[in-house]
């Protein structure tokens, strides 16, 4: 597992969390989306928590495609200060390819103050199909 860390770059937080979900259950069942769940953002673990109630939400029909993908690409989009959106394109299972908006912020006080988390992934836009 990794943990954040101000020296962890904002495309290094979206890579993380990408690598989990696409091992979704290595090496045990779910430790990708709990991968993910470590680099989401104070203000976003508000919203989508507790743990259990984010690995509901990461299986549903907006995000379920992402587990277990084939393969991603992350692209910087946009980029201000404490702030930068990354394009996200996953290629899921089917074949399908999905592009994500993704946000990650730089936490200003508290436990994770100067780390890079992700305050927002949107749903996803089929962007294609891939291999």
């Amino acid at each position: 597992m990794v943990y954040p860390s101000p020296n962890i770059s904002p495309a290094q937080v979206v890579a993380i969390q990408l690598s989990g979900l696409q091992y979704n259950d290595v090496p045990s069942d779910d430790s990708g989306i709990r991968q993910a769940w470590e680099f989401a953002h104070p203000r976003n673990r508000s919203v989508t928590g507790p743990v259990s109630r984010f690995i509901k939400m990461v299986k549903g029909p907006n995000f379920g495609r992402m587990l277990n993908h084939s393969s991603h690409k992350i692209l910087q989009a946009e980029s201000r200060e404490g702030w930068q959106q990354f394009d996200v394109f996953v290629e899921a299972a089917n074949g399908d390819v999905l592009k994500f908006l993704w946000i990650v912020e730089k936490v200003t006080d508290g436990q994770f103050e100067n780390c890079w988390m992700t305050t927002s992934v949107s749903a996803p836009l089929l962007a294609g199909q891939g291999s």
